[in-house]
């Protein structure tokens, strides 16, 4: 008893007790027996009441993804590193105390990835995951399940907003990619004829094309080496595949310093155009440069579409005899209540136009030739006759 007192006075202060806070969500996704510990190898499984006192713990089901965990562990230096990358704000955002480390949490409607679960949802995840991941400039060699507990007291916690999102929200704006020519969803160690060394010189060589032109703009070599490194490391998994053993950290060092050095020195491009701009072969642009244009742009086009659904919102509210609030209009639009509120002024413009009905205009009897009409609700040409002083006018059909 006085264990379980404990535990719920400390889900109290956290505020996963909280219905409309958004950790009482991370608490009511969690897998009822999650992989938990005080450091990354997730080496304990507790209940969730209990795995929640621990700064690593597994959020997802291993059936069900409800979060999107993306980890930047270069350095999140911008607070609001979603608005310079023009995506989507996270729910929560847990950080490092000591260093500028962090992971950022996307609440999404929960689907379901077992086995027996349709492909198409499945696949359509994995491609909205990694094309955010690369927008956010996010680490590719992360792949979860455990994540720093939000609310706990060794991080630095900003929760934001509550909101769940569709897939096809964190999808505007962004480059999906279904699957790499490298990535397979399944993999068949008896009928593949390649060795284990040729397959993870295939994996982390698309890989180092893939990064190291970011790398060379501050020609830091050893920190795309020590990447390159990370990647093939988590990708010695070859147990996993059906093979008898991995291979030795010999062996993995070995291919990884063949593969970084001839990249580094030799690759220029694969010539592909990526990307509705094409700023890829832009020389005369550095890779900061092409970044703020390609980010502009995808505001550009995420404003468009936010405004588009908040008039078809608006449009529906006053159809239906609903109040025009913040809440409603977010409701109907499926958006956040504070993305609503940063388009304020759709509101201001709506009012201010009043639209007559166009039975209204031309069943009006007219005393004056001269008489002003707000615009029409639908774009109609009307012929309209002269008119004289006292003489009251028929209404034209105009079917």
């Amino acid at each position: 008893m006085v264990a379980a007192s404990r535990i719920d006075h400390y889900a109290e202060e956290s505020g996963y007790n909280e219905p409309t806070s958004i950790l009482s969500r991370v608490l009511a996704k969690a897998p009822y027996f999650p992989r938990c510990s005080d450091d990354k190898t997730a080496k304990w499984v507790r209940p969730r009441e209990y795995a929640v006192r621990q700064p690593y713990i597994q959020v997802n089901p291993q059936a069900m993804t409800s979060w999107l965990i993306f980890d930047l562990d270069e350095g999140c230096s911008n607070p609001l590193i979603w608005e310079e990358r023009g995506v989507p704000e996270p729910n929560i955002v847990v950080r490092n105390k000591h260093d500028l480390k962090c992971h950022l949490f996307y609440a999404i409607k929960p689907v379901c990835t077992s086995d027996k679960a349709r492909r198409g949802p499945q696949k359509y995840l994995k491609a909205v995951y990694n094309a955010l991941r690369d927008k956010l400039g996010a680490d590719i060699a992360y792949s979860g399940p455990v994540a720093k507990t939000p609310g706990h007291p060794d991080w630095q916690t900003w929760p934001i907003h509550n909101q769940e999102y569709e897939l096809d929200e964190l999808a505007e704006g962004l480059d999906l990619t279904w699957r790499k020519p490298w990535e397979k969803d399944s993999f068949d160690v008896h009928s593949n004829t390649e060795s284990r060394h040729c397959l993870l010189f295939h994996t982390i060589r698309q890989y180092a094309y893939s990064i190291v032109t970011k790398y060379r703009e501050g020609k830091s070599y050893n920190s795309f080496y020590r990447k390159v490194e990370e990647y093939a490391e988590s990708h010695n998994n070859f147990v996993k595949k059906g093979f008898s053993s991995n291979l030795t950290f010999s062996q993995v060092k070995a291919t990884v310093k063949s593969v970084s050095r001839w990249v580094w020195e030799h690759y220029t491009g694969s010539g592909r155009k990526t990307g509705q701009m094409n700023l890829r072969h832009r020389k005369d642009l550095s890779v900061s440069e092409k970044q703020r244009l390609s980010s502009l742009r995808t505001n550009s086009l995420r404003k468009e579409r936010t405004e588009d659904k908040i008039r078809r919102a608006i449009k529906a509210l006053e159809s239906s005899g609903k109040k025009l609030t913040l809440t409603a209009v977010s409701q109907t639009a499926r958006i956040t209540r504070q993305t609503v509120a940063k388009y304020r002024y759709i509101f201001s413009r709506l009012q201010s136009v009043k639209i007559i009905p166009m039975k209204n205009i031309l069943m009006k009897s007219v005393n004056y030739a001269t008489h002003q009409i707000a615009a029409l609700a639908r774009c109609e040409i009307v012929s309209f006759p002269i008119m004289k002083k006292g003489i009251e006018t028929k209404p034209i059909n105009t079917s």
